[in-house]
């Protein structure tokens, strides 16, 4: 149950200086932020046009939300983590030993380590995964990523983000369960947290709830701040999913495959800015540390922090070690000069550049969020300087929201 406070009141200094960090940020003008922990929200705050109730487009932070639901499958018994596709899709996916697909897991589809290797992050020429491609059976989308996807090495050995791993254990977790992919939406999340607001979009041209069978799940949910503040909560306080479940979802790939390294792509290598990848979201540790210095050691898995931030700057976050959760509620573009986009490295990564300019932000505000909470202490802004090429970036960017 999501416990509302009046926004910005002003009483607390804290809080006020959390809105003031907000209210100062250029980046980005319009713009809507929670945080909360056991209690509920503790504390919101809305800019410019932007409102808790606004629907965005979550794009890549879609993705956590249908790793929820597809774990709900799991923690009612229809399948485990370990599950071989080979099993569920028998007869059709090949049991062979000398194939690499034989050795499947829904455990490699969760964490994006399953073989499939794109250098774009959305489905590539898999044509289920088109945009009007919806109505196709997800069984019948998982034979075409199947047949047809980039199978490049064992599962866990190479890491990489894009959409054919999720769409897979989707179809994965509609057959164990004997239903569709929207009937396991409903069931194990937009339903039993009541997220009437939410849904994934299969017409884009007029976005709505669907039963089409074949959704784009890692890239096309609807949302407000609201519904998905409801999923922050449920997921901080165990009470969507057990915490065995949550505690597999929120592990480090690169600990559980400890051979496991990113593809070798702009795409894969620049998404290590966020941290190491766990299943549907980040285990968040800036490889740019606030310190200035860089890499990832213990001091990422003592922090406990797990965030699936999106291609659009939406920025949902938990911080298990302190227990609290916020939001950074938004969509937009980052508009850059036509000489800028005709270069190779920005072409490769302009999608993740909203998150990437949004980051200082999220990284000025938690620690004053924790210091409202009464679980930390503050007196300065922490120091947080971009790398340099995405500096440049960012500050030739025009932000233009969506929906706003």
């Amino acid at each position: 149950m999501v416990v509302l406070v009046i926004l910005s009141l002003g009483v607390d200094p804290l809080w006020s200086h959390v809105d003031a960090l907000i209210a100062d940020f250029d980046g980005l003008p319009n713009v809507s932020f929670t945080a909360g922990d056991s209690r509920g929200r503790m504390h919101a705050y809305e800019k410019g046009a932007s409102s808790l109730q606004m629907p965005q487009f979550l794009a890549s932070a879609s993705k956590f939300p249908a790793a929820v639901a597809i774990a709900g499958a799991v923690a009612e018994g229809h399948f485990t983590f370990d599950s071989l596709a080979a099993d569920v899709f028998s007869p059709w996916w090949t049991t062979a030993t000398d194939d690499p697909r034989s050795q499947v897991t829904l455990h490699h589809l969760l964490t994006f380590t399953s073989g499939l290797v794109l250098e774009s992050p959305d489905g590539g020429d898999v044509p289920c995964l088109a945009f009007n491609a919806s109505k196709v059976p997800s069984e019948e989308c998982a034979k075409q990523i199947y047949s047809s996807g980039h199978w490049q090495s064992a599962p866990g050995s190479i890491w990489s983000y894009h959409s054919l791993h999720l769409q897979l254990a989707g179809a994965m977790a509609a057959k164990a369960c004997g239903v569709t992919i929207p009937a396991l939406l409903d069931k194990y999340l937009l339903k039993r947290l009541n997220l009437t607001h939410s849904f994934w979009a299969t017409d884009l041209s007029h976005p709505g709830p669907s039963a089409d069978p074949n959704p784009h799940l890692a890239a096309i949910m609807i949302s407000t701040g609201d519904d998905y503040e409801k999923i922050l909560q449920a997921v901080l306080t165990y009470s969507i999913l057990p915490k065995a479940v949550l505690d597999v979802m929120e592990e480090d790939c690169y600990r559980y495959y400890p051979s496991l390294q990113a593809a070798n792509n702009t795409k894969d290598t620049s998404l290590l800015f966020y941290g190491h990848y766990s299943m549907g979201l980040y285990y968040e540790c800036p490889i740019f540390k606030l310190d200035g210095t860089g890499g990832w050691d213990e001091s990422c898995y003592e922090a406990a922090r797990h965030a699936d931030p999106g291609a659009f700057g939406y920025w949902p976050l938990i911080d298990r070690r302190r227990g609290y959760y916020m939001q950074i509620v938004v969509t937009y573009f980052d508009a850059l000069p036509a000489w800028a986009m005709l270069l190779p490295p920005i072409q490769a990564t302009v999608a993740m550049l909203p998150g990437q300019c949004e980051s200082e932000l999220r990284y000025r505000v938690s620690p004053w969020v924790e210091a409202a909470l009464g679980m930390a202490n503050i007196s300065v802004d922490p120091l947080y300087k971009l790398p340099a090429p995405i500096e440049l970036e960012c500050a030739l960017a025009t932000p233009t929201s969506i929906f706003q």
